[in-house]
């Protein structure tokens, strides 16, 4: 701590022994620099200030119909291209800038400038202002004028062409989606014409082999009975006579037909008991008892009324013989006919389950035609609720103004300047001479070295001090060093008074409007420097 405090006072003595030396360096600075400031130009600025609306009375009613973007990144997007290149070229067309650029490297440094001195500013309540700044207060009017077309103008445009474009690309690809939704609608329609008794929900293949199954059952159950019958009667044909001899005369004792009349009759009314006529066993026991009955009436006519009625003796063919051959052949012509349709029947419910064993094919062919016509006609549709909501964004774009530009204030010429800020520079330029001042003293310091108390001596030395001499002023030292205060105050007072004169002026006038007296206020700090 004590080595910085003994810099510190090495540097302040040092400071003090070149005070003349600082004091013009700090006076001759301000007043070039306060010269400098004195001769800067006015600048005007011009500036509008534009609202975008993005909230509009169609937003919430047209909410989920229309297309919604985000408004905020399109505030964005206006903000960063309104200072691109080809809107900066309009710019220089629209305020005849060009003319001043003779040739291509001018032209350039023109776009730059202009690109550095345009100010663009928004708020978060969608509040743009744009602003320049030159020396013409007529061309900082004319620009602000000439950008604030540019950014309603091409912003309109643009929103304008963008759904013009999404229109286009959308008419094409419905366009596409149209043709391939109507092959793929010719395509599932064919398909279901050539597979209808194929398809589930139809009276097909499953109803009709149900079908084919029920008859063929039905007619192998009539072809079982057919075949019973047909053992019946060759049963009762084996047992009975071709011929019949010896017929009895009437009035003689019972025959044996009778017998058999009377127990067929009760083996007939016991099958009644428990079937319908139509049993087989039923009617083969009708049929045996009429022949029995016929057997029986022909025995009595052939013993009462015929040409031999009183022989003893004699052949004739057994009737019951005759009627039981004719039916058995009529029940074996049944069978073979039975026999053939359930070989048909048989036939169609093979081939009705070998075409059933097709319905998971064909219905796995249907699920995916139609899940492609379900894509298509899915696409087909949203691409047409998007054409027609982009219809509904440009009609609202046009009739419902979705996003208005309001211009708040526009440009106007400016009567006062904006700049430069004089006062500032001033005081800063004093400081900056009082840095001067004090950097010149150090460097002096540190490039002459001088020894002002015994201790520096001692560090930059080993050497032992044998003593100190010291300085005692006389009476006419004295009074130069009293001029010498004197004179660095007054003359610290004389600029600071120069000083403080300027920003006055500046504050009151304009320095411009009085810079030849500006100028001559340089010329007393100018003096106290170089003096």
């Amino acid at each position: 701590m004590k080595d910085i405090l003994d810099q510190v006072i090495y540097y302040l003595g040092a400071l003090w022994r070149r005070r003349w030396l600082v004091f013009g360096t700090v006076w001759t600075v301000a007043a070039v620099g306060w010269a400098a400031v004195v001769s800067l130009p006015n600048q005007y600025e011009s500036s509008a200030r534009i609202y975008v609306d993005t909230a509009t009375v169609l937003g919430p009613l047209l909410k989920g119909v229309a297309v919604e973007s985000d408004l905020n990144r399109q505030v964005q997007v206006m903000r960063q291209t309104l200072l691109s290149r080809p809107n900066l070229d309009q710019l220089v067309r629209m305020t005849d800038l060009d003319v001043t650029a003779p040739g291509p490297a001018a032209y350039e440094a023109l776009i730059n400038r202009l690109e550095d001195r345009i100010d663009l500013t928004a708020d978060k309540q969608n509040l743009f202002t744009i602003s320049f700044t030159d020396k013409d207060p007529r061309l900082a009017r004319d620009v602000v004028q000439a950008l604030t077309t540019i950014f309603v103008e091409n912003n309109l445009g643009e929103n304008r062409s963008d759904i013009d474009n999404a229109q286009q690309f959308l008419r094409r690809q419905i366009a596409e989606y149209e043709k391939s939704l109507d092959a793929a609608e010719s395509a599932l329609a064919k398909f279901k014409q050539d597979n209808m008794e194929f398809l589930p929900g139809q009276s097909g293949l499953a109803e009709k082999l149900a079908s084919a199954k029920g008859q063929k059952a039905s007619l192998e159950a009539q072809l079982e009975d057919a075949r019973k019958r047909v053992a019946l009667l060759e049963d009762e044909l084996a047992k009975t006579p071709r011929m019949l001899g010896d017929v009895a005369v009437a009035g003689g004792p019972p025959t044996n037909i009778e017998a058999q009349i009377v127990a067929i009759q009760a083996q007939l009314a016991e099958l009644r008991a428990r079937y319908t006529d139509e049993h087989p066993d039923v009617v083969v026991l009708k049929r045996r008892l009429e022949n029995l009955l016929r057997q029986q009436e022909a025995r009595i006519s052939a013993a009462t009324g015929g040409p031999n009625a009183g022989d003893t003796g004699g052949t004739v063919v057994n009737p019951v013989y005759s009627d039981l051959r004719i039916a058995l052949v009529e029940e074996k012509g049944k069978v073979t006919t039975l026999e053939d349709q359930v070989r048909r029947a048989a036939q169609q419910v093979a081939q009705l389950e070998r075409r059933i064993r097709l319905v998971p094919e064909v219905e796995a062919k249907m699920k995916k035609l139609t899940r492609d016509y379900e894509v298509i006609r899915q696409n087909y549709e949203t691409l047409r609720s998007r054409l027609e909501a982009a219809r509904i964004s440009a009609d609202r774009d046009e009739g419902g103004n979705r996003v208005n530009f309001r211009i708040i204030e526009a440009a106007s010429l400016p009567a006062l300047p904006s700049g430069p800020p004089r006062a500032l520079f001033l005081i800063a330029v004093l400081f900056a001479s009082l840095v001067a001042g004090g950097g010149v003293s150090w460097l002096l310091a540190v490039t002459q070295v001088t020894y002002g108390s015994v201790d520096h001596l001692k560090r930059d030395f080993p050497h032992k001090v044998i003593g100190v001499i010291g300085m005692v002023m006389d009476d006419k030292g004295r009074r130069r060093h009293r001029r010498e205060i004197i004179l660095l105050v007054a003359g610290s007072a004389l600029g600071l008074l120069a000083l403080f004169t300027l920003l006055f002026l500046e504050s009151r006038y304009g320095l411009v409007s009085v810079r030849a007296l500006g100028w001559g206020l340089c010329l007393i700090p100018l003096a106290l420097g170089l003096g």
